[in-house]
C-alpha cells in the first residue's frame, strides 16, 4: 500500500470516528432532555397534588361525600373550636357537651345547649332543671369550665370562687372535682382614690372516670361579678375520651 493511500485510510478512519462520536453526544443530549422534562412533570404533578390536598384538609375545596359549609348554611366566620368539636363528636360517636352560660338567676348559672357555639351530641344531655350535664355512658372524660367576671370599680378586695362538682350513686352528696379561689382588687386603687376597671377569668379542666347517670355541674358564688356581655366566653363542657 502506497502512503497516499494509508494517508486517505487514517483519514476515513478519523472521520467516521468522528461522526459517530457526534451522534453519541447527540442521543446521549435527546436521552437526558426526555430525563428533564419527565423529572419537571413529575414534580409539577407532586405540586399539584400537594395543593389538591391542603385545600380539602382546610376545607376550600368540599370532599367527595363531606357536605359543603356554604350548603349548610355555615360559614367560616362561626365559632371554629366547637364546630371542630361537634364533627370530631359525630365522627367519634362519642358523648359530648359544651354549654353556654345564658344568664345568672337565683344564685346559679344557668346553662343552655340551644345557641351557638353549643354542642350536645351522642347521648350527653344537659337537665335544666337543676344546670347539670348527665353523662349517657362509663368511661373516661374530660371535663372543663370558664367563667369570666368584670366589675367598673375596684375600691376592695373582691373573692371569686369557681367550682365543677360531681354527684354519683356511689356518694350520698356531691363532691367537688375542681375548685379555684382568686382575689381581686388588692392594692389596685387608683393613687388620687380612683376605681379602676377589672376583669378576671378562671379555668379549670382534667380527666375524670365517670359513670353512666352521673351529673356534673360548674358553678361560682361570685354570680354578682358574672361578666355575661360576650356570648360564649362562659361555658361548661364534658367530652368522651
Amino acid at each position: 500500500m502506497s502512503s497516499e493511500h494509508l494517508v486517505l485510510d487514517l483519514e476515513k478512519g478519523a472521520g467516521a470516528k468522528i461522526v459517530d462520536v457526534v451522534l453519541r453526544d447527540e442521543a446521549a443530549a435527546r436521552q437526558e432532555g426526555r430525563w428533564k422534562c419527565l423529572g419537571i412533570g413529575s414534580f409539577l404533578l407532586l405540586i399539584g397534588a400537594t395543593v389538591v390536598f391542603a385545600l380539602l384538609q382546610f376545607g376550600v375545596v368540599p370532599q367527595p361525600g363531606k357536605p359543603d359549609l356554604k350548603e349548610s348554611g355555615n360559614s367560616f366566620s362561626e365559632p371554629m373550636l366547637p364546630a371542630t368539636m361537634k364533627v370530631q363528636a359525630v365522627r367519634s360517636g362519642k358523648p359530648a357537651a359544651h354549654a353556654i352560660a345564658s344568664l345568672s338567676h337565683r344564685d346559679k348559672l344557668v346553662w343552655t345547649t340551644n345557641v351557638a357555639p353549643s354542642v350536645l351530641e351522642n347521648g350527653m344531655r344537659l337537665d335544666t332543671s337543676d344546670n347539670s350535664l348527665v353523662v349517657p355512658s362509663s368511661g373516661l372524660y374530660f371535663v372543663y369550665s370558664q367563667v369570666v367576671f368584670h366589675k367598673d370599680s375596684c375600691t376592695e378586695p373582691v373573692l371569686l370562687t369557681h367550682t365543677i362538682s360531681w354527684l354519683s350513686d356511689q356518694f350520698q352528696s356531691e363532691v367537688e372535682l375542681l375548685k379555684s379561689i382568686k382575689t381581686v382588687c388588692e392594692g389596685r386603687q387608683g393613687a388620687e382614690g380612683k376605681s379602676k376597671l377589672w376583669f378576671e377569668s378562671i379555668y379549670q379542666g382534667a380527666a375524670f372516670k365517670l359513670h353512666k347517670g352521673d351529673r356534673l355541674w360548674s358553678k361560682t358564688q361570685s354570680h354578682e361579678y358574672l361578666d355575661l356581655t360576650q356570648q360564649g366566653q362562659i361555658y361548661f363542657g364534658v367530652i368522651a375520651m
